[in-house]
């Protein structure tokens, strides 16, 4: 099949998928299990050291049900930060707003963006995330973020949408969340994303005891 009618197509699902969620009924949503406020202050090696508020303004155009942000830290003083923003259902502009293009607006500018499979303690299987390397005047950040789709992890925001569309019509759910890790660079970019990596495998599986599957 040639790329262009692959593109109609897939463009065609899309807007039908799109018509299907608006002409459902918008009563799915479907509550968190656990307010992210209690999400555990200690991960692996790290300790939660302090939260953050997003300010009014940002939260009106997040929209999101419930969030946690705050700063961990590992027992030799270096620090990450978690963010993580759940939507019981994502109708009526209630979606998460993808890092990707939020960051250039902070004053972020992208050096390197790929993608990181990253391995789980059984029985979870392997999950693939995005991998930014970000840098405003000299300072620099990796940035690791996916979404998660009703207990599945999903890197790209275009496969997040169509998961979420599916989820409507199958599920009648349109719940979301979207999880965000990033430090700045500590010695080199490939130490700093190892020690990221490190601190997804260890909170991972406590996701799923917030949110839901």
């Amino acid at each position: 099949m040639r790329q262009p009618i692959r593109v109609g197509l897939s463009l065609s699902l899309l807007i039908a998928a799109l018509l299907a969620l608006q002409l459902r009924s918008s009563g799915e949503a479907v509550p968190i299990r656990k307010s992210l406020d209690s999400f555990p202050t200690a991960v692996g090696d790290w300790q939660a050291r302090e939260g953050a508020l997003l300010e009014l303004d940002t939260l009106n155009v997040l929209k999101a049900k419930d969030y946690v942000m705050r700063r961990d830290q590992d027992s030799s003083g270096k620090s990450l930060w978690l963010f993580i923003a759940y939507w019981d259902s994502q109708r009526k502009g209630a979606q998460p707003h993808s890092p990707r293009n939020c960051l250039p607006g902070g004053g972020w500018e992208p050096l390197e963006a790929s993608r990181v499979t990253i391995p789980m303690p059984p029985p979870l299987a392997p999950i693939t995330v995005n991998r930014f390397l970000i840098q405003k005047d000299r300072d620099q950040q990796v940035v690791f973020y996916w979404y998660q789709s009703q207990g599945k992890a999903i890197a790209g925001e275009l496969a997040a949408r169509v998961e979420m569309m599916k989820n409507s019509v199958v599920r009648h759910r349109t719940d979301g969340a979207l999880v965000r890790v990033s430090s700045p660079v500590y010695g080199s970019v490939q130490d700093t994303s190892d020690r990221l990596v490190r601190y997804i495998q260890a909170m991972y599986p406590a996701l799923g005891d917030y949110l839901p599957a």
